[in-house]
């Protein structure tokens, strides 16, 4: 099965790096880190979650990419215990929309704001078991 893990363009990729790793985002690097060029790798429960790179750089691979910042979705990540979470992250984050029930009533939802505008969620699934077992490949 592939992963899927965004690519975000960002306006300073170590900086935005340190925000994940206060909020408890595992960080890689692609190694060897090339300063003008840097390409991170965020990780959430030990697998690749987000791709940083700074804008300039990934605009040089690509230049047909749009210009700025900015995602017209919102990238999630579940965890099994919501509430420590949510209140582990609270004070270091822009909240967007605080705990809410998500649409189908089947967990919650907490939504922030990275440094450079995009826009995460956080998702608890009010069944962790039936979650997991939906959710596995088979």
């Amino acid at each position: 099965m592939m992963n899927i893990a965004p690519c975000l363009a960002v306006s300073d990729p170590l900086a935005t790096a340190d925000f994940y790793k206060k909020l408890g985002f595992g960080v890689l690097d692609t190694g060897p880190l090339d300063p003008g060029h840097p390409l991170l790798i965020i990780t959430h429960d030990g697998k690749p979650a987000l791709m940083i790179q700074g804008q300039e750089s990934l605009r040089e691979l690509l230049p047909a990419m749009q210009s700025g910042l900015g995602c017209s979705g919102i990238h999630y990540f579940t965890v099994a215990d919501f509430d420590t979470t949510v209140e582990r992250i609270r004070p270091l984050v822009d909240v967007v929309q605080d705990t809410v029930v998500n649409h189908d009533r089947t967990g919650r939802e907490f939504f922030f704001r990275d440094p450079d505008g995009y826009i995460l969620g956080i998702f608890g699934p009010d069944d962790w078991g039936a979650f997991r077992r939906q959710t596995e490949s088979t």
